[in-house]
């Protein structure tokens, strides 16, 4: 199992034992809010880190667009930063944080 599944698992179950996910960051909050719905006929599974884990794990392999999502708001809410993503067909994507100044393409 990645150390990510593992982190975000142990963030949902903290967070639903101590409710500290309403008062984390709108990304974690986010996170949690996603985790709990996709789980919300089976609350139980989210109750430790250990049974977290592995119920995100099969979650994520059956669904590998929940786990980016997942992975991506979990960077976000460790960074505090924006989280580019990008999905479908260009011939150019661009994506940025902190420009001071002009951009010419």
């Amino acid at each position: 199992m990645d150390p990510v599944t593992l982190a975000i698992a142990g963030a949902v179950a903290t967070g639903i034992a101590t409710r500290t996910g309403e008062s984390a960051g709108t990304a974690l909050t986010t996170l949690i809010g996603r985790i709990r719905d996709r789980f919300r006929d089976r609350p139980a599974v989210l109750e430790s880190e250990e049974s977290a884990a592995a119920a995100l794990e099969t979650e994520f392999t059956r669904d590998p667009m929940f786990r980016q999502d997942c992975h991506g708001l979990w960077n976000q809410a460790q960074t505090g930063a924006v989280a580019n993503s990008f999905t479908g067909q260009a011939n150019n994507v661009i994506q940025a944080r902190d420009v001071h100044g002009d951009i010419t393409l």
